[in-house]
């Protein structure tokens, strides 16, 4: 079966490719060259391999370039991508920088606006320390039970800036900005706490002083007409740690820092008049009233007439004592008053203390307050052993029951 499909084969192919010779004549001789049908098949199928082998090559070199082509469009786009993704990484970098970068300028201004404030602070505390006053009792009552102050300036109610939990977890913060935040809240309440006892002194003070019956501008004013000063205005908001324009603090916490040191000053003018004006008693022992200011009846010949003082009774020799300090600007007998002393305490006032069996002082000396200057007696125009005692302001006499009043709510000492 195989050797006939062979021979059938062989037959098929010696019929297309049959044996051949090629003749070649040259210098008279002739030469052939004998092709078989084995060596034409072999030559075709050569051929064909090698046109197979170059259609192949031909079609992978085709493929192989659309290929090539893809990857590089895919290298393309990843390149595009990755400079995309670069240029995004640069712009995130440079935002974080900036940022970082103002971050740290605004925490280098807090830290700065900090330290200003905690300066500022000190110096008003120094400031506060420089103000000298006396301690007052609870503020003085109406004749009719009402309190004309509710609060008290040696215990004024403390504002309670930030609930504790807070602010141990501020502190214990890692956070420079956090406690730095929390440190000026903190200073925020610190200058509540003095506004507040500021406000309190000063308003009690009003309240005590007003129980003179006085204008207080008006005697404050008095005062800083006979100093011996001068020089140029310059408000306290311009001047020193005060001044606006010379820290770089908010508007309302250099509002606050002026107007609290303006309260300052106004409470050490007040209280320079507690320490100097009339308000301590002029006897220095028990004693009792007898005789109002105001109209009264003579008590020699029983018509009514002006008592410009007020008498005070107790015992021969009692001690007179001054009641505030100033100068003596009279000590000696002056007609129907006796025995006197007066005192001129500034401020537009002078004291008088009349009938006295003694004189301790002389004309010149400088007395402080509580210091004896003689003795109750009952020379002059007198009935029986008592002082009279007058209080003159601006050449005018008043009634010194209100002064009297007044000093009963001022701590001595």
């Amino acid at each position: 079966m195989f050797t006939r499909v062979k021979e059938a084969v062989w037959g098929t192919a010696q019929r297309w490719f049959p044996d051949r010779q090629i003749y070649h004549r040259s210098d008279g001789q002739v030469r052939y060259f004998a092709i078989s049908t084995t060596v034409q098949i072999s030559a075709l199928l050569g051929a064909t391999v090698l046109a197979g082998w170059l259609c192949f090559s031909t079609v992978s070199v085709a493929f192989h370039g659309q290929a090539m082509a893809a990857k590089e469009h895919e290298i393309e786009l990843e390149r595009v991508e990755s400079h995309r993704l670069v240029a995004e990484a640069r712009a995130t970098e440079a935002t974080a920088i900036s940022l970082m970068e103002s971050r740290m300028e605004e925490f280098d201004r807090t830290a700065y606006e900090f330290q200003m404030r905690h300066e500022t602070l000190r110096q008003l505390v120094e400031f506060a320390e420089q103000l000298t006053g006396q301690e007052m009792e609870p503020s003085p009552a109406l004749a009719d039970g009402r309190i004309l102050m509710a609060a008290t300036p040696a215990d004024p109610t403390p504002r309670e800036a930030r609930d504790p939990l807070i602010a141990i977890a501020a502190t214990s913060s890692g956070e420079a900005e956090d406690q730095i935040t929390y440190l000026m809240g903190e200073q925020d309440s610190v200058l509540a706490q003095a506004e507040d006892a500021t406000e309190a002194r000063l308003q009690n003070l009003r309240a005590v002083l007003r129980l003179t019956g006085l204008d207080l501008e008006t005697v404050i004013a008095e005062n800083r007409d006979t100093t011996e000063t001068g020089g140029p205005f310059i408000p306290i908001s311009e001047s020193g740690a005060f001044a606006t324009s010379s820290v770089n603090l908010d508007q309302a916490f250099s509002s606050r820092i002026a107007r609290i040191a303006s309260r300052l000053l106004e409470v050490e003018e007040l209280e320079d008049f507690v320490e100097v004006g009339p308000l301590g008693e002029p006897v220095g022992d028990n004693y009792r009233q007898t005789s109002d200011f105001g109209v009264r009846i003579d008590p020699f010949n029983g018509r009514p007439t002006s008592h410009r003082g007020m008498d005070f009774a107790a015992y021969r020799r009692a001690p007179i004592e001054a009641t505030g300090p100033g100068r003596v600007i009279y000590a000696g007998w002056r007609g129907g008053y006796g025995r006197t002393v007066e005192i001129d305490h500034g401020y537009g006032f002078v004291t008088r203390y009349a009938h006295l069996h003694e004189i301790d002082v002389r004309r010149g000396d400088t007395v402080e307050r509580g210091q004896r200057i003689g003795g109750m007696g009952s020379t002059g125009r007198s009935t029986a052993t008592h002082l009279h005692y007058e209080v003159w302001y601006n050449g005018s006499a008043i009634d010194p029951e209100r002064l009297l009043r007044a000093g009963q709510y001022v701590q001595q000492g």
